[in-house]
Formats: structure tokens, C-alpha cells, sequence
């Protein structure tokens, strides 16, 4: 393996990547077994029915691209089990940790009503039915009953917002507006 001086891995971390042609279904969270499986965590709600219409997807684990085939998938409690032609033994599964996996923009599944993409809901503005700004989504977390949006407040204070019909009333991902209809403690 080449040795890399501190600035040259500082001037790597640097280069950003342009994802615009690009979407996030995924990312490989852990290796699963001895045979070159590891485990995907789904970043979108339909990451099933995405994953079924490609062959091949693109992982980037810091600034290194590396284009994967997909030999199997299939659901695991909260996760997937992926196995790509390129990983043949837990060592290669393992050097795949923290990859996340990008489809083309144009081999996206279109989208029904109601279906996002996470990284279409990050930076959405969140505010209530009366207008009264709540923040900005930060983050997505998914949980067993339900995804929660984490908003960053106006204070800088984060809210837990469970992305259910109760409190989400209308996702507007073109004008990235999120409007929600709060309940007394919920912000």
C-alpha cells in the first residue's frame, strides 16, 4: 500500500465529489458472514424497488469511486444483504464499510406519490400549518415505528419530528417546504 504524506491526505479530504447526477439509495454499514456479503442500510423509502432495476451501482467511501455489481440482495431485519461480484471473502467485505452507494439519476424508478428520497428531504424547510417556521431538516433517521426527521431550530436546538400523516401534513420537495401540524411538546 502507498504511504501518503499528512498534506496529501489532507488535500484528498478537500476534493468534494458532484453527486448531482446522482442519488443516494444506500450505504454499506457492515459485512455479513464469510463469503463477501455485507449489509446495506436503505437511505430512501423505496430502496427495494430501486435496487431491482439496476446491475451495477457506484460506492464512494471518502474520495475513492469504485463501481459495484450486484450479484444477490435481499431484506435482513432492518437492512439488506448485498453480495457484489468484486467481494469474494469477509476482508474485501470489510473494506467496503462506510460506502455509500449511488445510482444515475436517469436509472431512478419515478417516484409515486407520497415517495422521497432522504437527501430530498435534508435542508427542506419545516414549518406549521399556521406558517410559523420550525427550521431546517437535518437528518433522517429511521426507526421501527416510524422515520424521524431531525429539524435544527432557529435556537440551534434540534426537533424530533416522526415522519407520520399525524404530524407531516404536505412535503413540497421542489420548493423544500415541510409543513407539519404540531402537537403541544413536539417542538
Amino acid at each position: 500500500m502507498k504511504k501518503r504524506s499528512i498534506k496529501e491526505i489532507l488535500e484528498r479530504r478537500k476534493k468534494k465529489i458532484d453527486h448531482s447526477k446522482e442519488v443516494l439509495i444506500g450505504k454499506i454499514v457492515g459485512a455479513h458472514g464469510i463469503k463477501g456479503e455485507v449489509k446495506v442500510k436503505p437511505e430512501s423509502d423505496i430502496f427495494e424497488k430501486q435496487i431491482l432495476h439496476v446491475e451495477k451501482l457506484t460506492g464512494y467511501r471518502g474520495t475513492a469511486k469504485k463501481i459495484l455489481t450486484i450479484e444477490s440482495i435481499k431484506p435482513h431485519k432492518n437492512l439488506f444483504i448485498a453480495k457484489f461480484k468484486e467481494t469474494e471473502d469477509r476482508e474485501q467485505a470489510e473494506s467496503l464499510i462506510n460506502t455509500e452507494l449511488y445510482i444515475k439519476k436517469e436509472e431512478v424508478v419515478p417516484l409515486e406519490n407520497g415517495e422521497f428520497f432522504f437527501e430530498d428531504l435534508i435542508s427542506c424547510k419545516v414549518i406549521t400549518e399556521e406558517g410559523k417556521t420550525v427550521g431546517k431538516v437535518k437528518e433522517v433517521m429511521e426507526m421501527p415505528a416510524s422515520h424521524i426527521l431531525v429539524v435544527e431550530k432557529e435556537d440551534s436546538k434540534e426537533a424530533l419530528i416522526p415522519f407520520i400523516d399525524e404530524f407531516v401534513k404536505d412535503v413540497n420537495v421542489k420548493e423544500k417546504i415541510i409543513t407539519i401540524k404540531p402537537i403541544e411538546g413536539l417542538i
